[in-house]
């Protein structure tokens, strides 16, 4: 008897002269019939829709909302839909590994909580910049700060837009057109001082921590974590961002050569790429980072295993691992930072040490632009050192050896107005000019 192939996702297939979407959800079949006879176009756009359906199968969420209260799905998108419509459409597609899922949590948290309250019964060919600009004002009286009602605005749904006339054709207009945003304030970095970071490294390295002693009855038991130690120490000492370093497999290390490759990150119990192209890097270590490294590698690894872990063994997560970042500087009586400030510190100990500003920007994966706009007070230190050089360059502002006294004319260091940094040079030249 011959078996019938499963079917995946959703297709389209004709039926009594008309297309037809056909998919299954948890065991059951389903199928939605149009009104479009089979033609190469039409099949095309109704293949649009079966793409939609299918990625929310893959996703594991429920497909048939996308197609409630559409008698021709075709014709929907023909049509312009509403901001919700669209956005039911939209954001099937947003899933990892195509997003990552901090993003695509984003994306839901603002659409849903901020943008369709206000515009999701406004048709997508009928929205207008003064509909955007209404918003963001409403955002703003709800006491939201200006940083975080452009991540929704700008950020978000700029998205959702940009796809809806780039990918759907939906929109023949740019409702973001003259939509200007004042300047955001930026918190600057937040560095530690090298005296205090290698506090918290000692604190992280005598630190006892809590953990599960299997089928024992006693309940937790402490002992030192030499991962955590070692995180922190690495933290501080290479720039890695702390989801760079929680991504981190032993595949990745080179200890012979000191070297660590930045690969991937990992953020929200989730691996993906690093944050930015430039973020694919290769990072030196120090001696003292190798040693630590060593000591928490086990005897037996695979490629694949975490070079960081918690307690329990599992993959170290950012998050989680803040809890005890807090009750360190608790402990050390030291401002509240969050834990990027470890990378701070790095940029600001390197740039005050004079390295060169193309190693740094290897070795972080920050260009100079950005070390120039958030770390320039360090970059400063480095104009001393070029001022001397040119001082060097300029000896007619020394008091030649051959000038004759009595030829000097200190007229008008004698009328010189208050203030004036002449009269300083006339007090300084008295007894040269005066015998």
């Amino acid at each position: 008897m011959k078996s019938r192939r499963k079917r995946n996702g959703c297709s389209v297939e004709e039926h009594s002269g008309h297309l037809r979407l056909r998919f299954r959800w948890r065991g059951k079949r389903f199928a939605r019939s149009s009104a479009l006879i089979d033609t190469p176009e039409n099949r095309g756009q109704l293949e649009r829709l079966a793409r939609l359906i299918g990625a929310a199968i893959a996703a594991g969420q429920d497909p048939r909302p996308i197609l409630q209260g559409a008698t021709e799905p075709a014709q929907e998108l023909k049509k312009s839909p509403t901001v919700a419509g669209y956005f039911e459409l939209w954001i099937v597609d947003k899933v990892p590994p195509m997003v990552r899922r901090a993003q695509a949590r984003d994306y839901r948290r603002h659409i849903s909580g901020y943008v369709l309250p206000r515009l999701g019964a406004v048709e997508l060919s009928a929205l207008t910049s003064r509909d955007v600009l209404g918003m963001r004002t409403e955002l703003l009286q709800l006491g939201l700060s200006l940083k975080y009602v452009k991540n929704i605005v700008s950020g978000s749904f700029k998205a959702m837009i940009r796809d809806a006339r780039e990918i759907d054709g939906l929109m023949q207009h740019d409702p973001f057109v003259g939509v200007r945003w004042g300047r955001i304030p930026v918190a600057g970095p937040e560095p530690f001082a090298a005296e205090e970071a290698q506090r918290i490294i000692r604190w992280f390295a005598n630190k006892r921590f809590g953990f599960h002693a299997g089928r024992s009855r006693s309940g937790f038991r402490l002992r030192p974590h030499a991962p955590y130690h070692a995180l922190v120490h690495t933290l501080f000492w290479t720039g890695l961002r702390p989801s760079e370093a929680a991504g981190l497999q032993w595949g990745d290390l080179d200890l012979g050569r000191r070297i660590l490759r930045v690969v991937r990150s990992r953020h929200l119990g989730e691996d993906s790429a690093p944050k930015t192209g430039q973020a694919a890097r290769t990072v030196e270590l120090l001696t003292d980072t190798v040693e630590l490294l060593r000591l928490i590698q086990p005897l037996r690894t695979t490629p694949s295993a975490r070079v960081f872990t918690n307690v329990d063994g599992g993959p170290l997560e950012p998050k989680t691992f803040s809890a005890h970042w807090y009750r360190c500087l608790r402990a050390l009586g030291l401002r509240v930072r969050g834990l990027y400030a470890t990378k701070d510190t790095y940029i600001s100990l390197a740039l005050s040490a004079g390295v060169k500003i193309p190693w740094l920007e290897a070795q972080t994966g920050v260009r100079y632009e950005t070390l120039r706009r958030h770390y320039g007070m360090w970059l400063r230190a480095e104009g001393g050192d070029q001022l001397e050089r040119l001082a060097r360059l300029a000896p007619m502002l020394a008091p030649s050896e051959t000038t004759d006294p009595q030829l000097v004319d200190d007229t008008d260091l004698l009328e010189c107005e208050e203030g004036d940094l002449n009269q300083v040079l006339h007090a300084s030249t008295q007894g040269i000019l005066r015998p």
